[in-house]
């Protein structure tokens, strides 16, 4: 039933006349998809768009383009590549690239301070503060959640993600 629902999830986030969707359009439908099932428990005081930000290297290419002008939520979806941490405070969604895992410490306590959902597929993030981890299990990726790192951040994961996550800690 978890992967039947996983499937359509990814299905939802756009058309792909693909039969086999790569890692990170299968990352990307994913992160659409979080945004959908987690809300802000401050929403921002504007309450309008929600910044999809990627700090250090970019590895979904210009898949995540696709997101951008996106609703999710009643808000507009819009991307941002910002050059350091400290650039990063209007981000409520924050994909941390893999290089960038020495810094994770700083990042996740910035994340928080900021409510902030933070994404990566450093191995251990969610160990590390992090709040959704990818996992890839043989050719499927998966999902981490740290549910105590979410609502440290002010964040709500809705119990329908939760329940598809290969892991949840509480």
């Amino acid at each position: 039933m978890k992967f039947l629902i996983a499937l359509l999830l990814c299905a939802l986030v756009g058309a792909s006349n693909a039969s086999v969707r790569s890692e990170y359009e299968v990352k990307a439908a994913f992160l659409y998809n979080f945004t959908r099932f987690i809300t802000w428990t401050e929403p921002q005081a504007d309450g309008s768009d929600l910044e999809i930000c990627v700090l250090g290297q970019d590895p979904f290419g210009d898949l995540l383009e696709q997101l951008d002008g996106r609703v999710s939520q009643g808000r507009t979806l819009g991307l941002a590549y910002p050059a350091s941490l400290s650039d990063s405070e209007n981000c409520q969604i924050l994909f941390v690239g893999s290089a960038k895992s020495r810094d994770l410490p700083a990042i996740t306590d910035y994340a928080t301070k900021h409510q902030m959902l933070t994404i990566s597929e450093i191995p251990g993030f969610v160990e590390g503060g992090g709040v959704i981890g990818y996992v890839k299990e043989g050719n499927v990726i998966r999902f981490e959640i740290n549910l105590k790192a979410a609502q440290s951040a002010g964040l709500h994961v809705n119990s329908r993600l939760l329940e598809l996550a290969v892991r949840v800690i509480r």
